[in-house]
């Protein structure tokens, strides 16, 4: 399979769950700002939480949907960990955005 095509698979598969992630990294991000260092251990486990309840209604809401990426030839390990894994670099460089602006 060609490489934009499974790069348009993924985008379409994390299309699914953007809107919720984002909105909690920005809120990740804005406590950060608020609290500092401090409150970095909460955030994190703030930010893993959200992301296994993701999972889990993902999984169990639109399971037909899995179907249609085994048939492209994306297996499901593959399709959550570059997701989760592009999730998680997203909520990294923001946090650490939000540490260089911060006062």
């Amino acid at each position: 399979m060609k490489f934009k095509a499974v790069i348009r698979l993924l985008v379409t598969f994390y299309k699914n769950f953007f809107v919720f992630s984002f909105l909690i990294t920005l809120t990740c991000a804005f406590l950060y700002w608020e609290y500092g260092p401090p409150i970095l251990k909460v955030l994190l486990w703030l930010k893993i939480a959200t992301l296994f309840l993701t999972f889990y209604f993902i999984r169990e809401y639109r399971q037909k949907e899995f179907y249609y990426y085994r048939n492209l030839g994306i297996r499901d390990p593959v399709l959550w960990g570059l997701t989760l894994g592009f999730d998680g670099c997203l909520y990294i460089i923001f946090l650490i955005l939000t540490y260089w602006i911060r006062p």
